[in-house]
């Protein structure tokens, strides 16, 4: 008996409810857990078919399959099997209809719930193998499916596809029906599984297996084989056991962005393997010598085999393995991975990306390449290798990465032009010359217009072992447009938009009718500027907007629009390969400005210009016009610079780079003598070492003097790195899928910008005039030399020499005087740690959030150590009022409901929640068996002087004023919007030498000799929440009032709560201190107190009492 797919729908549905809900949310994957716990029994069945499950739940990780069937083709099928009249046909369309918040697959709900399908038996009931079945069949009618996929059809005959879909949508409830819409089109937004928590609550195993062997059908045989042999008991056992096969992809490891050269060593304290980031389409090679002459098998990124697509690469492939020679250093086979590339041997270089869809087919069909020339015969494909998994039936998965490249090296031959292995450098990031010597070779990368650097760390593949240390077997993408505002192109005029009703969904924004917007360039700017003729736009890309600059954009700038039909005020040239032929249903007539960032540029298939790679909206600009934006001229011309242009033979370009990219750098004011600077050779390059240009060494350089790149004398912090999830989504009661964010930043500050002169030489010139109160502080920072923005300032004064001026501006709200221009709004940029050294100026701060890597932490808590400062004290000074210093910060004042949590606090209990701590009672154990407790003395913390380098390294103590840190002593309790971000968890909480925190508040419940609940724990208490956002905090607060906290005595205990942000600002206090030299605390009277900044920085980010 199958598994019925109703129960499917019951866990999406709930997902559904719990992520809308206002009150009782709960965790996804303590759904997902709950669910898979409710169906074990059969999921331990004999005849149940664990792919049939996987692809139901993770229909995205099937790309070997594609049905081309989009939400058009899909109503047809509903509308024909469901005996449709006209009237209710436009009813199932109104999807398509901007504004209308419906989406096909609620469409189809509807139309179920007005005229039901009459209930099947149960042995009619739809099954997940049904299903399964019926879509592995459709997708074996597709080309573009996997060569394995098309080989198992069954039967051919369109019709025979649409009666079985149209059979399905006659035997299935209203909801079902949403759910099977939704599986078809490969997307259940708005609920997005964790796949690790998906596969962990299946199966503990699953998730290492598909590491391994990323495929469902044969992880589902392993689990099958261990079911009956029971061979494998645990992880190291797994490991040993698991290996790769021949013909079936391996996982790829985890991959994060380095923000800076200093995220990049953070992450990475060892050796590492610094290696040329090759622009070109990722290949995973297998060779199976027992399959005659064609040995080879490869696979793509996405894990569809591309075999025959590539074909012009297998002649390389052998050259470079000798394959088919007497010599050949292969017995069986070997899995490699490396990039494939176009090569010129007119050139004698790498070529473009853009050049390999002319010699790489996708499914037997050349796309996109209707306006590309033709390939020439001096063109040819080649491939560079980077690593070696398997050789000969010997696993290298956890072999270490330095011993895998070096096996590699005697195993490829390379033919030039045809098979290299890639460029590569040893960097210790152990030694203090690291951060000299990753500036260095990244900025040499960055002079040979390469695309960027890849870090990888000396460790196995993949590393089963549950106690790694973080980011162990990831790498490292390192790009000049991560770092800062490098990637900065210019302003687009946004043309027109048009509606997605699926990416609307995701918005939850009421009546939305634009989704995607079409952003151009000026074709006839002199033109328009000299005698105001019509504009003429080249749409150059389509971008989205996040949730908080959408809002932004319909409240401030909401521009006037019209049907295409019926534009008569602009003119638009829009090639076949702009989003993918989709046309703008809504045209702007008067349009607004983004400012774009970018990757790199790129010809779009079917277009025949370069155009932005990877565009992402920076800000919205209210005080600009279209007049005001790029040209396309000088696009093209920037991209022709950038691509196209040999570098330099002189150091000029060099020095530029390595003083913006030290500039770019947080904190990285530490210059080592060169003569001390030694690195680590190897037979692939050696690294000359060569000190880093300060900022104001660079100033005073007479090469620094003539060199394209703005030099200016602010440093700016990072802005919290993105990591990609890994594992299990945090349980947040209504939590978006976004990373806490930074403190907004106070309107009553005063900063002090700078500007700089235009460059000569500046790839890209930003011709746009506006008031120097509307210069974006942060421009002046992290400029590229090879792509610099430039700002001309009417009222600027600063000598043509470049000099920089400097002048005192106060931040303030958007002026409603004619006088005052509109501030750029929605910069997505707005960081946290940047507040602390430069103030932005914008109409609305935003940070976008692709989801972080979310840490497996169950629960964990702090030891007590020392003590912790004392709370500030009620402002009111009246009992029942919440204790709110004096402050400008917005997050403080956004939970209004604090005084509901408890019973407002009496005068004795504000002071008693102030006092110091009593005397430490003996160790206790937590009533939680998932709590560790630390026995709570004041040794278990305290380091002397010989071993304090030791505890910082292992993370024990805080690394920038040990035992004197202001976290010491104190135990936190983290609320579930933040006890998962590795942000707080991993960098900010391990910086101070906290590695144990709680997440429920009975975790400081204690219970005495006979196991009976007593009072708290004598320790300083503090909660860290997201002030931010609102109900979850209320909620959180009022499960530890519910929780009855009190001291021995019995009376009532208040424990302080601050906004998580105070660790940035802790933080910053902290690393400055610690580098001048200077004790957070006045130790000599003995009182404890902490510095006059310190407890700003505690005051600022006060919350209240719970």
């Amino acid at each position: 008996m199958g598994f019925y797919f109703h129960h499917v729908c019951d866990l999406l549905q709930h997902l559904e409810d719990n992520q809308t809900a206002r009150s009782d949310v709960r965790s996804s994957a303590e759904i997902l857990r709950e669910w898979f716990a409710q169906h074990r029994a059969h999921f331990l069945r004999e005849d149940h078919d664990i792919a049939a499950l996987l692809s139901t739940l993770l229909p995205e990780k099937r790309s070997d399959r594609v049905y081309n069937i989009r939400e058009k083709k899909l109503q047809t099928i509903v509308g024909r099997a469901l005996i449709l009249g006209r009237s209710r046909i436009l009813q199932l369309g109104r999807w398509n209809t901007p504004g209308s918040g419906v989406t096909l697959a609620e469409c189809v709900e509807g139309i179920l719930k007005q005229t039901p399908n009459p209930k099947s038996p149960a042995e009619r009931e739809v099954t997940v193998e049904e299903i399964d079945g019926l879509l592995h069949n459709i997708a074996s009618m597709c080309q573009f499916s996997s060569p394995v996929v098309r080989k198992s059809a069954k039967d051919r005959r369109l019709t025979d596809r649409e009666l079985g879909l149209g059979n399905l949508y006659q035997r299935v409830t209203a909801r079902d029906a949403k759910w099977l819409t939704r599986l078809i089109l490969k997307n259940f937004d708005p609920i997005v599984l964790d796949p690790l928590v998906v596969y962990r609550s299946y199966n503990p195993f699953l998730s290492s297996i598909l590491k391994v062997q990323d495929d469902f059908t044969v992880a589902a045989r392993i689990l099958a084989t261990q079911k009956r042999e029971r061979t494998v008991t645990g992880r190291a056992a797994l490991a040993e056991y698991l290996k790769p096969a021949l013909g079936v992809k391996v996982g790829r490891q985890p991959w994060f962005k380095g923000r800076s050269i200093k995220h990049c060593l953070d992450m990475n304290h060892g050796r590492m393997s610094c290696e040329t980031k090759m622009d070109g389409e990722y290949c995973q090679i297998h060779i199976d010598l027992s399959r005659g002459y064609d040995c080879i098998q490869i696979f793509s990124k996405s894990g569809k085999d591309s075999t025959k697509d590539r074909a012009a690469l297998h002649d390389s492939i052998r050259k470079s393995l000798q394959l088919g020679q007497p010599f050949c250093p292969l017995k069986k086979g070997c899995i490699l991975e490396g990039e494939l590339v176009v090569y010129s041997d007119k050139d004698g270089k790498i070529l473009d990306f853009h050049k390999i869809r002319k010699h790489v087919s996708r499914s037997g069909s050349f796309l996109g390449t209707g306006q590309d020339s033709q390939p020439q015969p001096w063109e040819h494909l080649m491939i560079v290798y980077y690593d070696l998994l398997m050789v000969d039936d010997e696993s290298l998965l956890a072999v270490r990465q330095s011993e895998r490249f070096g096996r590699l090296k005697h195993l490829v031959a390379e033919v030039p032009g045809r098979s290299a292995l890639v460029k590569r450098q040893i960097i210790d990031g152990s030694r203090p010359s690291a951060t000299s010597d990753l500036r260095r070779a990244f900025a040499e990368c960055i002079t040979a217009r390469h695309e960027g650097l890849v870090l990888k760390p000396d460790d196995p593949y993949f590393d089963f072992d549950t106690s790694r240390r973080p980011y162990s077997c990831c790498a490292i993408k390192l790009k000049k447009e991560y770092v800062g505002n490098f990637g900065d192109i210019g302003d687009f005029a946004v043309v027109g938009a048009r509606f997605d009703a699926a990416k609307a969904k995701t918005y939850g924004t009421p009546r939305l009718k634009w989704t995607q917007f079409y952003v151009g360039c000026l074709d006839n700017k002199d033109e328009v500027l000299r005698f105001h003729r019509r504009p003429r736009f080249v749409v150059t890309n389509v971008v989205e907007l996040n949730a908080t600059q959408l809002n932004t954009f319909l409240t401030f700038v909401n521009p006037v629009s019209v049907p295409e039909a019926e534009n008569d005020s602009i003119s638009l040239r829009i090639e076949p390969g702009i989003d993918d032929g989709k046309r703008p249903s809504t045209i702007f007539t008067d349009p607004p400005v983004f400012d774009l960032r970018c990757f790199s540029f790129d010809k779009v298939g079917n277009t025949g210009f370069w155009s932005p790679r990877f565009p992402v909206v920076n800000k919205i600009h209210c005080d600009r016009t279209y007049r005001d934006t790029l040209s396309f001229s000088e696009l093209q011309d920037m991209a022709i610079k950038e691509k196209e242009l040999p570098p330099p033979d002189d150091s000029q370009e060099l020095l530029g780079w390595i003083a913006a990219l030290e500039n770019a750098d947080p904190q990285s004011s530490l210059i080592v003598d060169a003569s001390s600077q030694a690195t680590t050779a190897t037979t692939e390059s050696t690294i000359q070492t060569l000190t880093s240009p300060s900022i104001a060494s660079a100033s005073q350089n007479p090469l620094a003097v003539s060199s394209p790149l703005p030099m200016e004398q602010t440093r700016t912090l990072p802005e919290p790195y993105i990591r990609p999830q890994a594992e299990v989504r945090a349980a947040v009661p209504g939590a978006p899928p976004t990373p806490p964010r930074s403190s907004a930043i106070q309107a009553s500050e005063t900063i002090t910008p700078t500007r700089t002169a235009d460059k000569t030489g500046s790839a890209l010139v930003r011709q746009k005039k506006r008031s120097y109160e509307s210069l974006d502080v942060t421009e002046k920072n992290n400029t590229s030399p090879g792509r610099t923005k430039v700002r001309r300032c009417s009222g600027d004064q600063t000598a043509a020499t470049g000099t920089t001026g400097v002048s005192q501006v106060s931040v303030s709200t958007v002026s409603s005087s004619s006088n005052s221009q509109r501030e750029p709004i929605s910069d997505i940029r707005a960081s946290s740690l940047r507040r602390n050294s430069v103030i932005r100026r914008s109409c609305t701060g935003t940070a976008t959030g692709v989801p972080p890597r979310l840490g497996g932490v169950d629960s964990m808590y702090q030891p007590n150590l020392e003590k912790f400062p004392a709370a500030a004290a009620s402002t009111s000074g009246q009992p029942g009022s919440l204790a709110l210093p004096t402050s400008t910060s917005s997050h403080v004042n956004s939970v209004p409901a604090a005084t509901k949590i408890a019973t407002p606090p009496t005068s004795s209990d504000l002071s008693r929640a102030a006092a110091p701590p009593r005397a430490a009672p003996p160790p206790t154990t937590a009533t939680t068996t998932t709590h560790s407790e630390v026995p709570d003395n004041k040794a278990t913390a305290v380091v002397d002087e010989q071993t304090a380098p030791a505890a910082v390294a292992a993370g024990r103590c805080c690394k920038y004023l040990r035992n004197l840190c202001s976290l010491a002593g104190c135990s936190l309790l983290l609320s579930p919007c933040i006890a998962d971000y590795p942000w707080v968890t991993e960098d900010l909480l391990s910086c101070h030498g906290v590695r144990e925190y709680i997440r429920d508040p009975r975790g400081w419940l204690v219970r005495d000799s006979d196991g009976r609940v007593k009072t708290t724990t004598e320790r300083r208490l503090v909660i860290l929440v997201d002030a931010r956002r609102k109900e979850p905090t209320k909620t959180f607060l009022n499960l530890v009032g519910d929780t009855g906290l009190t001291y021995r005595t019995g009376e009532r205990r208040w424990i302080e709560v601050y906004d998580w942000r105070v660790l940035e600002g802790l933080r910053t206090d902290e690393e400055r201190l610690g580098r001048d030299g200077i004790a957070s605390r006045d130790t000599s009277s003995g009182g404890g107190h902490v510095s006059s900044a310190i407890r700003a920085t505690w005051r600022k980010d006060w919350v209240g009492l719970a």
